[in-house]
């Protein structure tokens, strides 16, 4: 079995933790619990959602957020998955994302991508959290965040234990 590498703290393990290109964001209570390092990318299959929407469920106020960087593109990186429960809070969902935020400015990324297939995460939250609609021609919806015009400050509050 391999061993998943945790990181729990982004300023004093920085550079560790830009070096990930396969991870997941573990934020409780709007605090964040962890980075950890998956060696693979795990793909999301629509057996799966439906799996755990309705058998398992994330308890308590907690968010998980799977990201990788594709094979041959270093400047991008693709938020695979965002597992959450009924009792988790609006402030972890953020925190999650403030982090992933984070995590692209250590690595230098230039873009994250996302295809979004939850119906309850409106376009106006998205456009609210700078993400752009992105190739629109293709079947979905499809987000765009772009940091060329720099990355946005981490929040102290989602980070202190």
């Amino acid at each position: 079995m391999l061993l998943r590498r945790r990181f729990t703290s982004l300023q004093s393990q920085s550079e560790l933790i830009a070096s990930i290109t396969c991870g997941r964001i573990i934020m409780r209570a709007g605090r964040l619990v962890s980075v950890e390092q998956h060696w693979l990318r795990s793909p999301v299959s629509i057996a799966q959602v439906w799996w755990e929407s309705n058998h398992g469920r994330l308890r308590g106020d907690e968010c998980l957020l799977d990201y990788h960087v594709p094979r041959g593109l270093p400047s991008f990186m693709t938020l695979d998955y965002i597992r959450s429960g009924s009792e988790t809070s609006y402030r972890t969902f953020i925190g999650a994302c403030h982090v992933l935020n984070e995590i692209a400015r250590l690595r230098r990324a230039d873009a994250i991508v996302a295809h979004v297939t939850n119906v309850r995460i409106s376009d106006r939250l998205l456009e609210r959290l700078s993400w752009q609609r992105h190739q629109e021609h293709w079947r979905g919806r499809h987000y765009i965040r772009r940091f060329y015009d720099g990355y946005p400050t981490l929040p102290k509050s989602y980070c202190e234990a």
